[in-house]
């Protein structure tokens, strides 16, 4: 899993890079973050033989948001997630944010 760097876009008005969090998440903060499914590298080229392997086709999972965690309010944030991790991983996860953010904002 990566943080997702490559869904950034700028902001004119702004002047920053900016995620889209699809309306879920309405404050900036630099605790605001998403995770997404990381590609599988693909297969080394085979030595044995003249042929190769085709790369399989890419999984309908990889680059999905499999977690979005953002500032909505004052002390409110909210988490989205989906498989592959579950409720109390996510929750960590999103937990974990705070304990290097604290002094940030």
């Amino acid at each position: 899993m990566d943080k997702n760097a490559s869904a950034l876009s700028w902001h004119e008005q702004l002047q920053c890079w900016c995620l889209n969090f699809r309306g879920r998440v309405t404050v900036a903060s630099v605790k605001n973050f998403q995770l997404v499914a990381s590609r599988l590298p693909p297969p080394p080229p085979t030595t044995q033989g003249t042929t190769t392997a085709a790369p399989p086709p890419p999984h309908p999972e990889q680059d999905k948001v499999i977690l979005q965690f953002g500032k909505v309010g004052k002390d409110m944030f909210t988490m989205d997630y989906r498989y592959p991790l579950s409720a109390f991983q996510a929750f960590a996860i999103c937990l974990s944010s705070f304990d290097t953010k604290l002094a940030c904002e």
